[in-house]
């Protein structure tokens, strides 16, 4: 008897054993789906977190982007009156001085909410920052460099608003 109670006990350890590993194997598997379930959440928390701050540095991109032209009108009516003409009549100097004064606080908005003006003169012509209007051959330029500035860019926050205007040197 002592035979058969020593091999009904190995069974009932053997089986106890059997059923600890699959517990531990049950433990292990959900561990592990719980760690990934954290790292899910993590991740989430960490995209949304990126969403936010995208949304809010770029909020303004679209209102920012419509007023460019006015900037861009603001300029042009400045560049329109010649210093001779203003020095001549005190009227004309005036509206020069109050159109000037209106266009940099315009632009002094615009650097408050991480919009700023780039004249990309003498640079490198780069598609992803210019447009190129035309192309002329300049002996004394380098080809690929832009030489006319027609309309300046605008970037926000390190992207491109609008790309500069430009005419650069034929190749």
């Amino acid at each position: 008897m002592s035979t058969e109670g020593e091999a009904k006990e190995l069974t009932e350890v053997e089986q106890l054993q059997l059923t600890i590993k699959e517990r531990d194997t049950q433990i292990a598997q959900l561990q592990d789906v719980y760690r990934r379930a954290l790292a899910d959440q993590e991740n989430m928390r960490q995209r949304t977190q990126r969403e936010l701050v995208d949304k809010e540095q770029f909020a303004i991109q679209k209102f920012a982007k419509q007023l460019l032209d006015t900037a861009d009108v603001l300029s042009m009516a400045l560049d329109a009156v010649p210093e001779t003409k203003r020095e001549e009549n005190q009227d004309l100097k005036n509206l020069w001085v109050g159109v000037d004064l209106t266009r940099k606080e315009l632009l002094k908005t615009f650097k408050h909410f991480g919009v700023e003006p780039y004249d990309p003169m003498g640079e490198k012509f780069d598609p992803n920052m210019h447009t190129a209007l035309f192309q002329a051959p300049m002996a004394d330029k380098e080809p690929g460099t832009v030489f006319h500035v027609t309309k300046v860019g605008y970037k926000i926050k390190d992207r491109v608003l609008r790309s500069a205007q430009v005419g650069v040197v034929q190749g």
